[in-house]
């Protein structure tokens, strides 16, 4: 009788259970369904590290330019026009673009507006990582993540995808001095 008595309960427990998670997975729904809607129109700002054909690498996502893209300037206070041309290597862009992105590495997505930043702080850090990459000459560098500017240097993650080392590099914004994983370098 006793057995009898704990199987029951344990077979009410057990159900019990279930039923309380099942109602979760319920809420869990709709909040997905939200984070789609939510994630349609979204942006990427970053740096370009690769510019061919009809694609541009901004951090880890390539994005796809199509004719009707949107290219403008902004220095933080007024917005004007550019065009596909004016985009190149080493500038700090903000781009527009709906989601989700492909889950390929890099990422992949397609661009309805860049936005190239041209405030005072934008164009320093971008000559500094313009110039570390003619330097390093990297045709194929990927950043791992945003870059942290800190005081008066500018560092993060990079994938090299010719040789497929990865490393960390911080460059000095005023001398464009830099170290790679620690080492220095002119």
């Amino acid at each position: 009788m006793k057995k009898w008595s704990l199987l029951v309960a344990s077979v009410f427990l057990l159900a019990a259970c279930s039923n309380e998670e099942a109602e979760p997975a319920e809420t869990e729904e709709p909040e997905k369904a939200e984070m789609a809607v939510d994630q349609e129109s979204m942006t990427e700002e970053g740096f370009i590290t690769q510019v061919s054909g009809e694609s541009i690498l901004v951090n880890n996502i390539y994005f796809s330019i199509p004719e009707d893209v949107k290219v403008q300037f902004s220095d933080g206070a007024e917005t004007t026009e550019g065009v596909i041309r004016d985009i190149r290597t080493g500038m700090k862009v903000s781009m527009d673009y709906q989601g989700p992105l492909a889950e390929s590495f890099p990422m992949q997505g397609e661009a309805e507006t860049i936005t190239i930043l041209t405030d005072e702080d934008s164009v320093e850090q971008s000559e500094a990582l313009e110039a570390f990459i003619n330097t390093e000459q990297l045709s194929r560098l990927i950043m791992m993540g945003q870059p942290i500017v800190r005081d008066n240097e500018i560092g993060f993650l990079f994938s090299n995808m010719e040789t497929g080392e990865m490393s960390e590099v911080r460059i000095d914004l005023d001398t464009h001095e830099y170290t790679i994983g620690g080492e220095e370098n002119e």
